[in-house]
């Protein structure tokens, strides 16, 4: 349930506060935290008040535009090599050149592209692209260009190749064990980003975000604990000449040349979490609109508990068994109580739980959609519930021939 953004895996985050994890990231990800979770804070102060109009032009604004200076940066620095080639120069100048360009090939943004994920054309899934379009429809967006299924707990929305279309990619077994109005829910979120034109935007902060994240990376030293031959060694020291002093020395000098690229970094992931926490609940204030709050608030709960779900796949799978049969079976789990809601928010709170490091906290995400309580048309509802009902006849055909898949991708990865 998520947007996709470059460079970083959806999938789900349940940590166990932050006292424990503090000391196992380094201080560049201590700070990235820090920035989510104030803006997260900030951000569901101000849509609790406001809701869906809530305002976070300034902030969005902001984004856009330092993520223009260094797209705009890379241009003119292209354009400044192939003027450097072209001039006569001595072999110090070619060897300027040279690192010039491999830096700049380095950095330089990539289109993105749908992997590992089966087109489903309209042709063959009518049903299923009916769902999308009516969803689309409602929430006042322009349905995607394309309808993938993958075998990840998840579904994200993404801008796709140099003409930027949007793709929808939906889980198979995220999709096998939500319930219909769950399903609603999911889409509806997953469309709310489109309906913001958010991948647009996304596509925008998010190749600026590699460029500096790449240049950033190009002279930050390894960790401590990274795989290297010059990692820190206490043995054959030498004093001032040995070789942790000197990795030591190096790793130091390292650190100095990096503080611009790494500085402003650290202020273009500050912005981008503020723009970031704001869509994310705002997206939860659409998948509302078409699902109705306690389908929201129901699919966020189901989500606080993937792991307990790839428990579920991977035993079946370990039995020898069809996974996707084993996550059918939590359809039929019954509604949670409000006492079990309550319960939910508070390990959310405590745990430290969300989907993934660039989301707002579970308990937050569910005190905004519960402040704006929506209840669809009860015939409006069902009719989705029929669309949903046929489109799951179509993603079900596609169950057998994925079953072996998932059950080798359980069992190599999550077991």
């Amino acid at each position: 349930m998520s947007e996709h953004h470059p460079g970083h895996t959806p999938g789900p985050s349940p940590r166990a506060g932050a006292a424990g994890t503090a000391a196992k990231i380094s201080w560049f990800g201590r700070r990235q935290r820090a920035y989510v979770d104030r803006a997260a804070r900030r951000a569901h102060d101000d849509v609790v008040a406001h809701g869906a109009a809530s305002s976070r032009r300034a902030t969005s604004t902001a984004l856009v535009g330092f993520s223009v200076v260094v797209l705009l940066g890379l241009v003119a620095a292209v354009v400044f090599l192939l003027w450097a080639t072209v001039q006569p120069k001595g072999l110090w100048g070619w060897v300027g050149v040279v690192v010039g360009w491999v830096v700049v090939v380095a950095v330089l943004p990539r289109p993105q592209q749908v992997t590992d994920a089966e087109l489903l054309p309209a042709e063959e899934f009518p049903h299923t692209h009916r769902l999308v379009t009516s969803l689309a429809d409602h929430l006042g967006a322009r349905p995607p260009a394309s309808i993938h299924v993958d075998l990840d707990f998840n579904a994200h929305v993404v801008s796709t190749g140099w003409l930027l279309r949007p793709a929808l990619v939906i889980g198979l077994p995220c999709w096998t064990y939500l319930t219909d109005d769950e399903r609603i829910a999911l889409l509806g979120h997953e469309l709310g980003h489109l309906a913001a034109r958010d991948t647009l935007r996304a596509v925008l902060v998010g190749q600026a975000h590699v460029v500096l994240e790449r240049l950033a990376t190009l002279i930050t030293p390894l960790p401590a604990d990274a795989y290297s031959e010059l990692g820190r060694s206490s043995v054959d020291d030498g004093g001032w000449g040995g070789t942790a002093t000197m990795n030591a020395m190096g790793s130091g000098l390292l650190r100095l040349l990096s503080l611009p690229a790494v500085a402003l970094l650290l202020a273009f992931e500050r912005l981008a979490a503020t723009d970031r926490q704001h869509r994310e609940y705002r997206a939860d204030l659409r998948a509302a609109d078409v699902a109705g709050t306690a389908a929201v608030v129901r699919l966020l709960l189901t989500v606080m508990n993937t792991s307990g779900l790839h428990t579920v796949a991977g035993s079946a799978a370990r039995r020898r068994e069809d996974p996707f049969a084993a996550l059918e079976q939590v359809r039929t789990r019954p509604a949670p109580t409000p006492s079990e809601i309550v319960a939910a928010r508070a390990r959310a709170r405590g745990g430290d739980l969300r989907w993934d490091d660039s989301h707002p906290r579970d308990d937050l995400r569910i005190e905004v959609v519960e402040a704006r309580p929506v209840t669809p048309e009860r015939s409006i509802l069902e009719s989705r519930r029929r669309l949903v009902a046929a489109a799951d006849i179509e993603l079900s055909s596609l169950r057998p021939g994925l079953s072996r898949e998932l059950a080798h991708e359980l069992l190599e990865t999550w077991l």
